[in-house]
């Protein structure tokens, strides 16, 4: 099941929410960079400059963002990275030093994601910690990050840290409630509480405020425990 969740969240990196910030950082952008020459010197020959600058970014990070993409049959498999994706990694990563917040942070969680569907899982979750923990990420952004470095360490993280960052993640007003209370439902099968987890899932089967894939995730779960206890 944790693959199943993986692979959706990696989906959803790439959802219109996430797409839609990099496009409002162009407007964005640009208005912070008019502001600043207009009480500058040359202003017009700087603005001119700033804008091309923008745009070369954006361009060079929608271009990655194409060439990172993987083949329909293999979202959340582990698998290398091809030529393709290896230049789209050294052009996101490259975009480090060049591009401003959000862009800067969308490249770095495109990274974190084929680091990860490589196998290079350390790398991937250095990355979304650097996310969730920058102040210039925007809330949903961080929230995201946070909830993948939990996710992708779900079978072998220390459990009292993993449930302390979704603590954060599960309240009624995070973008990612769902699939936090769901992790926090693998964490308590790790440890052996299935009573805990069967009431989590429950608690899902019935929030019609979470994704359809998560709720039909904890009907499949609740099928699969029964009407067991624990022990």
């Amino acid at each position: 099941m944790a693959d199943d969740i993986f692979t959706e969240v990696d989906e959803e990196i790439r959802a219109e929410r996430i797409r839609a910030l990099a496009r409002r950082y162009l407007v964005v952008a640009g208005v912070a960079v008019a502001a600043v020459c207009i009480g500058a010197g040359g202003w017009q020959y700087s603005l001119s400059r700033a804008h091309k600058a923008d745009a070369a970014v954006s361009a060079s990070y929608f271009a990655a963002m194409r060439d990172a993409a993987r083949a329909p049959d293999m979202p959340g498999a582990i698998t290398p990275l091809g030529a393709r994706q290896k230049g789209a990694l050294e052009a996101l990563t490259a975009l480090d030093g060049k591009a401003r917040p959000p862009l800067r942070i969308l490249a770095r969680m495109e990274r974190a994601a084929l680091l990860a569907g490589s196998g290079d899982t350390p790398a991937a979750l250095a990355l979304w910690d650097e996310v969730a923990r920058d102040q210039a990420t925007d809330p949903v952004l961080a929230s995201l990050a946070s909830l993948l470095w939990v996710q992708h360490q779900i079978d072998s993280g220390d459990p009292a840290t993993l449930r302390s960052r979704l603590a954060v993640l599960d309240a009624a007003d995070q973008p990612w409630r769902g699939q936090a209370i769901e992790a926090e439902a693998l964490l308590d099968l790790r440890a052996g509480r299935e009573t805990d987890a069967r009431a989590r899932y429950e608690r899902l089967s019935m929030d019609m405020g979470v994704a359809d894939g998560v709720r039909s995730r904890a009907e499949a779960m609740l099928q699969m425990l029964g009407d067991g206890t624990d022990g």
